[in-house]
């Protein structure tokens, strides 16, 4: 009987000791397994697989419609006769393509190309058709957004070709008068969001052409612009 509880006593024992050495096996491995290398692999790998989100590029393209209030041509020189006093030209319509960068969000940049149709011009027994061809590089300031409704203001300057034909001198045919020159502008308006990818564009531009003297005339030239526009944007 002593000897059956001598090994009931040693069994107890020797579960005690396995317990205690389970337990000890199980602190020091959570350790070794918070520092084992492979779990920053694994977390590197999951950063690797997950989804990219890219930045918005900014690219925009834009299209233009407008009705041009024209200003009488300054015409300092003219080739075949004196310049003309006073004088009227007619308005005019427009439209033009351009393609544009949101460099932040303040500012952007675009170029654009504008046509405007044919205007007659009268003058002291002289008639003639004007129109001009404008290439800009703009700047705008952006300032802040108000539900969707964004107000600008911009600036911008290139060259225009300008061409004045079917030019008439009292009963006489002096043919036509093209060429380049210089041109500027100021814009303000304000860009109203329609969804994620399209804007409308009301705005205004005032832009000033100077011919260089190209065959027959030189001149200076104003014109004030109501425009409507959409922008598409990639983003």
């Amino acid at each position: 009987m002593r000897r059956v509880a001598f090994h009931g006593r040693e069994t107890r024992h020797t579960r005690r000791l396995l317990a205690a050495a389970l337990l000890g096996a199980g602190l020091l491995a959570g350790p070794a397994w918070a520092a084992d290398p492979g779990s920053d692999a694994d977390a590197a790998d999951l950063l690797a697989k997950a989804p990219k989100i890219e930045d918005p590029s900014g690219w925009y393209l834009r299209g233009d419609v407008g009705y041009v209030f024209n200003e009488t041509p300054d015409i300092s020189q003219l080739d075949f006769m004196p310049a003309p006093v006073g004088g009227s030209l007619d308005d005019a319509w427009l439209v033009g393509a351009g393609i544009g960068l949101r460099l932040n969000d303040m500012l952007r940049v675009d170029l654009t190309a504008d046509y405007r149709s044919k205007a007659d011009y009268t003058a002291s027994g002289l008639s003639a058709d004007f129109n001009a061809t404008t290439l800009l590089a703009n700047v705008y300031v952006d300032l802040g957004i108000w539900h969707g409704i964004t107000p600008y203001v911009g600036a911008g300057a290139g060259t225009s070709y300008v061409s004045v034909t079917d030019i008439d001198f009292l009963g006489n045919d002096i043919g036509r008068s093209d060429g380049w020159g210089v041109a500027w502008a100021l814009m303000a308006g304000v860009a109203v969001a329609v969804s994620a990818n399209w804007q409308i564009d009301v705005g205004y531009r005032y832009l000033h052409l100077s011919d260089p003297g190209a065959n027959h005339v030189d001149f200076e030239q104003s014109a004030h612009e109501a425009r409507l526009g959409v922008r598409y944007l990639f983003d």
